[in-house]
């Protein structure tokens, strides 16, 4: 495809132009504050249970604040429960959850309470504060989750949730930072199916979903805006879907690799740049999108292992992995024909 007649530009140096220009004495300078947004998923290689994708809005004082720096007061790339007064863990959910939901759990409920001023009593207003676009429709296909009760925090304490939140937002206020906004959306089976029929692959999925979160964060945004995203099922070209979702104007590919994808382009007289970069977790509104995917992924879980031991006792509870999905599945085969659950609602096709 010629990608002048697509609406998109290749221009390995856009990026450098764009920022040259920021930093001139031009019409992008003015008093708004710039933004950051971060976006990642939990759950891309599972057959069972949600794929779950979150998003992070920042408002910074500068397009190149480093989080982890601004804020190393109260929050810190790696765990601190040592320490006499622990600070807030934000990195890759696989290295804050480390076997253990306490962790994860204590710093993004942290996360919640300092942004929504309360912490969510049970997985339907966790729901409730974090995912607007999650319907109750979506519910009622899931068996597994009519009437069951999953309260909150799981293992985590209170108080000391309540203490680490404070703190952030005081350290935030000081940084000249704030949340402004999370966004989680889970795709449970049924939509996940219907979605692979209709765009193609998994990739294009989660892209797509990935985005669309990204145009509602979006939506405030008044001045430059820098997206970090985790890489998606290892695909390198994501222009197409970045213009047709989010840009009115002409994007600019920057580069295209393995490691890492950028673009921008003009929106609303500022400028975005968005990345798709392996190992994302690095930047840390991506990271806490990673946490918080996570987080509600593994509430869901739980509640589905859950409902499934009160009918099958001695099952043992799963991950939803390939592998250990199809030992899980077996073992529940002749309750869901007994159920009427067809693969449709409980099974992820890819």
């Amino acid at each position: 495809m010629d990608s002048s007649c697509s609406g998109i530009i290749t221009n390995r140096v856009g990026h450098a132009v764009v920022r040259r220009l920021r930093n001139s004495n031009s019409i992008l300078e003015s008093v708004k504050l710039p933004y950051l947004i971060g976006t990642d998923e939990a759950g891309y290689g599972p057959n069972l249970g949600p794929l779950t994708i979150a998003g992070t809005l920042w408002e910074t004082e500068s397009i190149e604040t480093d989080l982890y720096q601004a804020l190393s007061d109260t929050v810190a790339s790696r765990s601190t429960r040592s320490l006499a007064t622990p600070k807030l863990f934000i990195a890759d959910s696989k290295k804050v959850y480390s076997g253990s939901i306490r962790q994860l759990e204590t710093n993004v409920l942290a996360i919640v309470y300092a942004l929504k001023g309360k912490i969510p009593a049970d997985w339907q207003e966790l729901v409730e504060l974090l995912c607007p676009q999650h319907l109750p429709t979506h519910n009622e296909q899931q068996l597994w989750l009519d009437g069951q009760t999953k309260l909150l925090p799981l293992t985590g304490d209170s108080d000391k949730i309540k203490m680490i939140g404070d703190s952030f937002q005081q350290n935030c206020t000081r940084a000249g930072v704030k949340l402004l906004d999370i966004e989680c959306h889970p795709i449970f089976p049924p939509q996940f199916n219907n979605e692979l029929i209709s765009l193609g692959n998994k990739a294009t999925l989660l892209s797509t979903y990935t985005l669309e979160i990204v145009q509602r964060l979006m939506i405030p945004c008044d001045d430059d805006t820098e997206i970090g995203c985790d890489k998606h099922g290892g695909r390198s070209k994501y222009a197409d879907l970045v213009q047709e979702i989010l840009a009115e104007n002409l994007v600019l590919i920057g580069n295209e690799t393995r490691e890492m994808s950028d673009y921008s382009f003009r929106q609303n007289d500022h400028d975005v740049f968005i990345r798709f970069q392996a190992k994302g977790e690095s930047f840390l509104p991506t990271a806490l999108a990673s946490m918080i995917a996570k987080y509600l992924r593994e509430v869901f879980m739980g509640i589905w292992n859950q409902y499934w031991r009160e009918q099958i006792p001695e099952i043992k509870p799963t991950k939803g992995y390939p592998v250990d999905a199809k030992r899980f599945k077996s073992e529940i085969a002749d309750l869901q024909s007994k159920l009427g659950l067809s693969d449709h609602l409980i099974w992820r096709n890819k």
